[in-house]
């Protein structure tokens, strides 16, 4: 694998990518999701979500150090050799692929229902994507310097919901605690969970961290938890809001309880809102081509034709019909898939590395 110092990049920097490529349009819809089965207690489905992605981040961690500069595609041969290796790396990016049309599925239909309902969807897809590819097609340097400013973004919904408190706010919604049952509250966390996605970008980005390695769990924690926290906090605001059959019914619950808001100099501040949160959106997407462009072990010089080739089969996938039954056939699939690539295989790799007492100095077999 090619590490130019132009790639490298600082712990500073990882937080912030973290943060950007698991935030985004599922923010808005993730209420309306864990209601689905947790009812008011989806507050607590995010929290246990939280654990889950920790969790994981032990693991990743444990198998990064015995692998310190090789990506998750690299690992997955050392220890399990060539064409084993080669074929969960075509599962892996799969993954991301498939993962970022999801994604940018869910962006230009949010973008059409909300700001431009005349706007033929393949024309607001070809825009996101072509910003988003630029970009991709980018060093990682660059891409994170991006990110980092995009953050500042991210600040501006939690300061904007403060002015949601002033609207009317029923406790009762979320009472009594536990109300939904363990099991409801596990099933909705699967949603918080699938929300969260974008934590296993560690697998590709650990390699590139010029600084002392040390100091890189305690970044990532800081991260995860900086994200349970945002989740949470919104799904709890919007519980306390709108009763369970109005979640039920909205969409994208976090815009409906912005949709509320009126001054008399500003209106529709859901609208504003949701123009600028395009930026945050879009990261994820930025996030999944360079992932899946990584997986291919591209060298550097076919890394852009890698970038623009997997931007065209993102465009294609959303030229996929906007049915809810299809796109949740489609996200139900996904999920799936996910499951395997981001918990799965890296807790195999982990558990064969030990037994195996494979790390980045021994011989492939």
């Amino acid at each position: 694998m090619e590490k130019e110092m132009t790639n490298n990049i600082t712990k500073f920097q990882l937080f912030f990518i973290f943060i950007q490529s698991q935030i985004g349009v599922a923010l808005l819809s993730l209420p309306h999701d864990v209601q689905k089965s947790a009812k008011g207690d989806g507050w607590l489905s995010t929290l246990i979500a939280g654990v889950a992605v920790q969790l994981m981040l032990i693991i990743y961690w444990q198998l990064l150090r015995r692998f310190p500069t090789l990506i998750y595609t690299e690992i997955t041969q050392k220890i399990l050799g060539v064409f084993l290796g080669k074929v969960l790396n075509l599962l892996i990016y799969l993954n991301f692929i498939l993962v970022g049309g999801l994604a940018t599925i869910l962006f230009v239909k949010l973008v059409k229902l909300w700001l431009l309902p005349l706007t033929p969807s393949w024309i607001i897809s070809l825009l996101i994507l072509t910003s988003c590819v630029y970009l991709a097609i980018s060093d990682l340097k660059i891409i994170a310097r991006f990110f980092v400013l995009a953050s500042s973004l991210i600040l501006l919904l939690a300061v904007t919901s403060i002015f949601g408190w002033f609207t009317t706010k029923e406790i009762q919604y979320i009472l009594p605690l536990g109300s939904s049952g363990l099991k409801n509250i596990i099933v909705g966390s699967q949603n918080s969970l699938l929300a969260m996605l974008g934590f296993e970008g560690l697998l590709f980005l650990f390699p590139f961290i010029i600084e002392n390695k040390k100091g890189v769990f305690k970044t990532i924690s800081m991260a995860n938890l900086f994200i349970t926290l945002f989740y949470t906090y919104f799904v709890f605001i919007t519980v306390i809001s709108f009763s369970s059959n109005q979640l039920a019914q909205m969409r994208e619950p976090v815009l409906n309880l912005l949709r509320g808001m009126s001054y008399n100099m500003i209106d529709r501040v859901d609208l504003i809102f949701l123009s600028i949160w395009i930026v945050p959106m879009a990261t994820s997407t930025i996030s999944y081509l360079y992932f899946a462009s990584k997986s291919v072990g591209a060298k550097k010089k076919q890394y852009p034709k890698v970038v623009l080739l997997n931007g065209l089969i993102l465009f294609l996938i959303t030229l996929i019909p906007h049915d809810d039954a299809i796109i949740t056939l489609f996200n139900k699939y996904v999920s799936y898939l996910s499951y395997v690539v981001v918990f799965l295989i890296p807790t195999l790799l982990l558990i064969l590395s030990i037994l195996l007492k494979k790390n980045e100095m021994s011989e492939s077999t």
